[in-house]
C-alpha cells in the first residue's frame, strides 16, 4: 500500500539529548548519593506514571523532593530537568518542511508536560507536524499498542499507509506488529534512504 502519512518519534530522532547531563545537574541539588539518586530518578513506576500522564510535573517534583532530597523549586526543577536537550536537530528543518508539503506528519512521543513545554519554547520542530501524539496526553507509552492505535486513528489512515521512524528497536517491532511500515532511526541520511525505499517522495 502507498505511504500516505509519516510518523516520527521525538527524542533521539528529531531532538537530541544527553540524559547524563540532566542527571548530573539534578543530582547536584540532592542530598543522596549519585547511585541512590539514579535509582530514584529511573524508578519505572514513577517515570512511567509521569510520562503516561497519571501524575503531574508537580507530583513528580514532589516525589523527587521527598525521595532524593531535591532542593529545587518547581520552576528550577523544570529548567534543570529539561537541560538534557541539545541545540541541534538530528533531522533538518529543511527535510521536515519538504515532507510536510507532501504528507501529513504525526509526532508520536513518550514524553512529559515539562519537556513538551520546553521544546515548544526552544525549538520550532512542533510547527512542522499536523498532529502531536504525546504519551502523557493519551495515557500510553510506546511500545504499548494503545499509543500506536491512537496515532493510526489520528492519521485517519490504515496502518499499512503509515511510515514510522523511532530510535528504539522495541518501538519499531511494536509498530510493525500493527502493520505500520517502520524504520529504526540512525541518521538523517539513512532515514532518507528508508523513505525512498518505501516509495516516499524525498
Amino acid at each position: 500500500m502507498k505511504i500516505e502519512a509519516l510518523l516520527f518519534d521525538l527524542g533521539k530522532v528529531l531532538v537530541n539529548f544527553n540524559f547524563e547531563k540532566g542527571l548530573q545537574a539534578l543530582h547536584a541539588s540532592c542530598s543522596i548519593s549519585r547511585d541512590q539518586f539514579e535509582v530514584v530518578l529511573r524508578d519505572k513506576m514513577w517515570v512511567g506514571r509521569y510520562e503516561s500522564g497519571e501524575i503531574s510535573t508537580k507530583e513528580f517534583h514532589n516525589y523527587l523532593c521527598e525521595a532524593a532530597g531535591l532542593r529545587l523549586t518547581l520552576p528550577e526543577f523544570c529548567a534543570t530537568w529539561s537541560s538534557v536537550f541539545l541545540p541541534d536537530l538530528l533531522v533538518s528543518e529543511e527535510l521536515l518542511a519538504y515532507l510536510r508539503r507532501r504528507y501529513p506528519l504525526v509526532l508520536v512521543s513518550n514524553t512529559n508536560e515539562a519537556h513538551v513545554e520546553y521544546i515548544r519554547e526552544k525549538y520550532r520542530v512542533f510547527d512542522y507536524f499536523d498532529h502531536l501524539v504525546f504519551s502523557y496526553e493519551v495515557g500510553s507509552l510506546k511500545p504499548d499498542a494503545k499509543i500506536f492505535q491512537h496515532a493510526i486513528a489520528t492519521a485517519k489512515l490504515p496502518a499499512e499507509a503509515l511510515f514510522f521512524t523511532d530510535d528504539r528497536e522495541e518501538n519499531i517491532v511494536a509498530a510493525r506488529q500493527l502493520g505500520i511500515h517502520a524504520h529504526q532511526f540512525v541518521s538523517e541520511a539513512r532515514l532518507v534512504d528508508a523513505l525512498q525505499q518505501a516509495g516516499v517522495e524525498v
